[in-house]
């Protein structure tokens, strides 16, 4: 049972996190973690990750991880680009870096700039992608 979710339950949410990523990347745009955890639980029929509590705040990571892992095998950006921090601005949490370098597709150690930079490209691959399926 992933992070206390039965499998079916997980690849509910897998496929509603997918779906509103791609639905988030057609319309250009960003979601929030929040959001996406709300929107996530609502399609799903299950209870929102409790983002107050760090393994909660980590299953979601290890839920868009799942979602970006299946995607990779017939794409070549990271979907979960579109989510992010509260603050937009900030762009990703530390889990979509870890992820991409876990992958091969970001260097280890690399600078804020160059994280920055990464994400901007992928976030720019996942709505260029996703542009031209309206």
């Amino acid at each position: 049972m992933p992070h206390g979710r039965t499998d079916d339950a997980w690849q509910s949410m897998m496929e509603a996190a997918r779906s509103l990523m791609v639905h988030t990347a057609r319309r250009q745009e960003l979601i929030t973690y929040s959001e996406l955890n709300r929107q996530v639980a609502e399609d799903a029929g299950t209870v929102p990750f409790d983002f107050s509590q760090d393994a909660e705040r980590n299953a979601l990571g290890t839920l868009l991880a799942d979602v970006v892992k299946d995607d990779l095998l017939h794409s070549r950006f990271m979907l979960s680009s579109v989510a992010a921090l509260a603050e937009l601005e900030r762009g990703p949490g530390s889990g979509f870096y870890a992820l991409a370098e876990h992958l091969g597709h970001l260097e280890a150690g690399a600078s804020k700039e160059r994280r920055y930079e990464f994400w901007a490209e992928q976030l720019k691959l996942t709505h260029d992608h996703y542009k031209r399926r309206i």
